[in-house]
């Protein structure tokens, strides 16, 4: 069993350097960083070098579901991955340690698990949670966070202590099976920036496969995020992948237990 990292880098050359887990990770696990902009490319390409990370620099300004399935043909056809091992989509702005990567994966060899997912923060303290663990939205929930920055959706992390099972996690960081991934054909590129995080463990969970969240493997998760206001580049990209999964999901409902 080997653990692939993908990491997609949008002009976060220098926060890679500077949160600088790569190399770490790179000693146990095949590290591919996937260059977005032209730029992080001359950024990082000596860095890459000498710390053992595979640096992927072509298809600039996809979204990240198309950056995610290169750096996946790639750890197949020139890392020679296998559907035994796991792929771990990692953003760029977290800070994650070898040793819990190799914990989780542990547990997930141990437990059967294809598809997991950790306990991220917002704080190198680990004292504010990162809301990266909810259940699936319904129109009524896209409705309430566009509008009102509502999110009944969000699972009380403070309320689980050990793995459990959750309808869907943030693409910020998820552990799948290299089998799994295939089967599911990876992420959908039609998804340019949100929601493919949430269509995935969606068509996951309809292949009978649920995420299982780990309590006690825990990363920082040093987000910011993108302005949201009514009209903006980033709203409409978030609407229309809000509607692509809606309309998904109504086509293909998951089975009551």
């Amino acid at each position: 069993m080997n653990i692939y990292i993908s990491v997609v880098s949008h002009g976060h050359a220098e926060l890679i350097k500077e949160i600088n887990c790569l190399p770490e990770l790179a000693k146990h696990c095949q590290v591919v960083v996937k260059c977005n902009k032209p730029v992080d490319s001359l950024a990082l390409n000596d860095w890459c070098l000498s710390n053992n990370i595979h640096l992927i620099s072509e298809s600039y300004g996809i979204g990240f579901g198309a950056n995610n399935n290169i750096v996946y043909h790639y750890c197949e056809t020139a890392l020679d991955m296998n559907e035994d091992d796991y792929f771990i989509v990692l953003n760029p702005d977290l800070s994650i340690s070898a040793e819990q990567v190799l914990l989780l994966t542990q547990y997930m060899q141990v437990d059967n698990v294809k598809f997991g997912a950790i306990n991220l923060f917002k704080d190198p303290e680990m004292t504010l949670y990162d809301n990266s663990v909810r259940q699936f939205p319904a129109l009524k929930d896209f409705i309430k966070s566009f509008i009102f920055r509502v999110n009944d959706c969000i699972i009380d992390k403070s309320q689980i202590s050990t793995p459990s099972k959750v309808d869907w996690t943030a693409g910020s960081f998820m552990a799948i099976n290299s089998g799994l991934y295939k089967t599911l054909d990876g992420f959908d590129e039609r998804y340019f920036m949100y929601c493919e995080d949430i269509d995935i463990c969606y068509r996951s969970s309809l292949s009978g496969v649920p995420v299982v969240y780990y309590p006690h493997v825990r990363a920082v998760h040093l987000a910011k995020h993108a302005n949201r206001s009514f009209f903006s580049r980033h709203f409409i990209w978030h609407l229309t992948s809000a509607f692509r999964f809606l309309v998904f999901k109504f086509n293909n409902k998951l089975p009551k237990i």
